[in-house]
């Protein structure tokens, strides 16, 4: 969703209404109050002033018709004895007909079917009138035609002032809807179906109720488009109306007490109020309570200036509509109710193709030659309209030379009006935040948010919290299978934040372009600015040779992360000098195809929270002296050449132990009986084990144990039903020939995946639950 300025039609009408009447039946008093009325509602109304009619019409008056949206017409007692009320009459049915001017008949202290039967004086009318017998036809075809149109009868209402009222708001209604259709704005791209959403949030349930209705979302995302566009449309719905643009700056610019009491002058219809205190006076307060308003707040940071500035739902009429923008979400959890909070979401493909081509190319698609580029502009923007507004823009009247240099530069630098915009909800965070989110943009995108608190933690962020705010924000986001999300450009962000530190990689805070950290690490220039350092392996065309020390000057280093996307062996590091150190403040390391069979753990078992060494040629972990009190997490799956674990005392707080095609792995420790905290063992393809140690009948936190393809384990232990939380046990292909009796203890179990495994017996299954989840064929 984008906005400019609309585009108004090839012409515009002079007047929004015309009003047709008799002057000797209706009292100049009605007229000058249905006069104001309509003025007080923006609508432009042509009333003729000269009361006493003559006989023959004049042209000017007849193009004012022609030139007007609407005509009233006041269906009187003595409307029909005037020629020139006629002949008003006939031009309106003339351009109802040609140019589909609505006409609304007013039935003005006389019955309605006398005017639509030409009865009593409307009957009688027509034979005094000295005219052409064509003429007086087309004067009844008029007449009856348009009295038969649906109306008002002013005998029904209670009050000329109640009449008054529900002309407005029909001719109003009826305005919206003619420049709703014409000056339909093509640059607000998907705008319907969030608008239709927020008309529901605003105006579903009871009508009379006071109501605050937010809307949230990222940066650029639409949020001041999408309250511009519903303000527009409602606004004349009520007595009075304001849009507050730009709360966030305006409130610096000004006292609050002075933007409020613009605020209130709008509201209230003065040209002029000067309050200026905190405190409002009884009258001023008894003269809001009687108006119903809607007012827009936008860009709202801090709640408390909602009440400063009387954004206050209870200061006003009953049926009254209060909409706040807000990067924030615990700004308007803190004004309405979480159900009345409105996310505005990225734009789909096909709405953001649009959007990019209006600006690129000033059409709906994209110009044929220039498809494949749109498609890459559409990708880096991901579905923000501001940031499809501004590449389009920026791509206009380009050559396609200009436009593949262009996008192949956003790559590594990002556009500056886009990030300024994003920036500011990262510099109102505190730094603890802002680590946490410059974190996740390096090194926990798509992660699952168990494992980002857990590591986060472990570096003092106090996670949890931090994760809330940025979420708040609309920083990050948590998919429905519960990984971290992030939006690209705010990664982008992210990345040019931390740029932006030092033109030397190794004195930047964190490190994931390739060609620095091969530059760092080779020519040993990293700092202790270094917090932390991911290399994709597969971006690396040769292997890298690191020295002893590669990492002695990063002593500050927490998250150290070498992978390899695409599972091969390209590029792997090598370690021709051994390893002699690594950093006491590590919290996480992952290192794919470790090369080295030892690992130096003694320097940075203090905080090290998740181990993971796939693919590792590890032959042993540790030798029993390291105490890893915070490990929580170790991964040692596919090191083909590990022999043996050791002893698992050392690590008392582990919760995944994952040792899955360690094919050389002869025994588990008894000791694992001592992870009191365990939740999964995966011991898949484990080969050459021999045996399970009884003890894991210890582990009252398993949830999970996986033995398939382990062809030499025989039997499970006796106890195996002591695992009360144990969900899953899957011996697929093992060497397993019998399942113990105690596995109908196992209450809690969900998948049981016995499948391959040659002569296994059973015990009978007496547990409902364990023999639903068995998989036996």
């Amino acid at each position: 969703m984008a906005s400019t300025s609309s585009t108004p039609p090839d012409q515009w009408k002079t007047w929004d209404a015309f009003i047709s009447f008799r002057g000797k039946d209706i009292r100049q008093g009605f007229l000058s109050h249905l006069f104001k009325a309509l003025s007080g509602k923006q609508i432009n109304a042509f009333l003729d002033e000269n009361l006493e009619k003559g006989e023959e019409i004049s042209s000017s008056l007849l193009e004012t018709i022609e030139d007007s949206y609407v005509s009233v017409v006041f269906f009187s007692e003595n409307y029909a004895d005037s020629p020139w009320c006629l002949d008003e009459l006939l031009k309106i049915f003339q351009c109802m007909k040609t140019s589909g001017q609505i006409v609304l008949p007013v039935f003005y202290r006389v019955d309605p079917t006398d005017v639509q039967e030409l009865r009593g004086n409307f009957g009688g009318a027509f034979s005094k009138l000295k005219k052409e017998v064509k003429i007086l036809e087309r004067w009844r075809h008029a007449l009856i035609e348009t009295s038969n149109l649906a109306g008002w009868d002013s005998r029904n209402f209670r009050s000329e002032s109640e009449l008054v009222e529900e002309i407005v708001n029909v001719v109003l209604e009826k305005l919206n809807h003619i420049f709703k259709c014409d000056y339909k704005n093509d640059d607000l791209v998907g705008i319907e179906s969030r608008v239709r959403r927020m008309e529901s949030l605003l105006f579903s349930g009871p009508i009379n109720d006071r109501r605050v209705v937010g809307i949230w979302g990222m940066g650029g995302i639409g949020k001041t488009t999408l309250a511009e566009e519903v303000f527009h449309r409602i606004k004349e719905k009520f007595d009075g109306h304001y849009f507050v643009a730009n709360v966030r700056e305006e409130i610096m610019k000004q006292t609050p007490n002075a933007l409020r009491d613009k605020i209130f002058c709008q509201l209230l219809g003065e040209k002029d109020g000067y309050i200026d205190t905190p405190r409002l006076g009884a009258f001023t307060i008894r003269r809001l309570q009687s108006k119903k308003v809607i007012i827009v707040f936008d860009d709202v940071v801090n709640p408390n200036h909602l009440k400063l500035l009387g954004g206050v739902c209870d200061l006003y009429s009953k049926g009254s509509r209060i909409i706040i923008t807000s990067r924030d979400r615990q700004t308007l959890k803190n004004v309405c109710l979480e159900e009345h909070i409105y996310e505005v979401k990225e734009l789909i493909d096909h709405e953001a193709l649009r959007l990019f081509s209006l600006y690129a190319f000033k059409q709906d698609y994209p110009k044929e030659e220039y498809k494949k580029l749109s498609e890459m502009a559409i990708r880096y923007a991901k579905g923000n309209p501001l940031a499809l507004r501004v590449l389009g823009s920026n791509m206009y009247d380009k050559g396609i030379e200009e436009w593949e240099s262009e996008l192949k530069k956003l790559k590594e630098i990002p556009d500056f009006q886009i990030q300024k915009v994003l920036r500011v909800s990262y510099d109102e965070l505190d730094r603890h935040d802002k680590n946490v989110f410059l974190d996740i943009a390096f090194f926990f995108k798509g992660e699952p948010k168990g494992r980002v608190e857990r590591i986060l933690d472990a570096c003092g962020f106090f996670a949890t919290s931090a994760l809330s705010r940025l979420i708040d924000k609309s920083l990050i986001t948590i998919s429905s299978s519960n990984d971290v999300g992030m939006h690209d450009l705010l990664q982008q962000m992210g990345f040019e934040i931390v740029y932006e530190e030092s033109k030397q990689p190794g004195a930047r805070s964190r490190l994931l372009n390739y060609k620095d950290i091969c530059r760092v690490l080779t020519k040993e220039t990293g700092t202790e600015n270094v917090e932390g350092l991911s290399l994709n392996m597969y971006e690396v065309n040769d292997n890298l040779a690191l020295s002893s020390t590669a990492f002695q000057k990063m002593y500050n280093l927490r998250i150290l992360k070498f992978f390899n996307v695409s599972n091969s062996s390209q590029g792997q590091l090598q370690l021709p000098g051994g390893l002699e150190f690594l950093p006491e403040e590590l919290r996480y390391l992952y290192w794919d195809r470790y090369p080295l069979n030892y690992l130096p753990l003694k320097c940075c078992t203090k905080y090290l929270v998740e181990l993971h060494m796939p693919r590792s040629n590890l032959t042993d972990l540790w030798n029993g002296d390291e105490a890893l009190g915070n490990l929580k997490f170790l991964d040692l799956s596919n090191s083909l050449e590990l022999t043996r674990v050791p002893d698992l005392s050392s690590v008392p707080n582990l919760e995944v132990l994952r040792l899955s095609e360690c094919r050389s792995l002869i025994e588990i420790p008894s000791s694992i009986g001592e992870l009191k905290c365990l939740k999964e063992l995966n011991l898949m393809g484990c080969s050459k084990l021999l045996s399970i140690p009884q003890s894991i009948c210890n582990l009252k936190s398993l949830t999970l144990l996986s033995m398939s393809d382990c062809l030499n384990v025989t039997e499970l232990p006796e106890n195996i039903g002591d695992l009360q939380y144990l969900e899953t046990l899957h011996i697929l292909d093992s060497g397993i020939k019998a399942l113990p009796s105690s596995i109908n203890q196992l209450e809690n179990l969900v998948s049981l995946k016995c499948k391959g495994c040659k002569g296994l017996t059973l015990p009978p299954l007496t547990d409902s639950n364990v023999y639903q989840s068995f998989h036996h064929a």
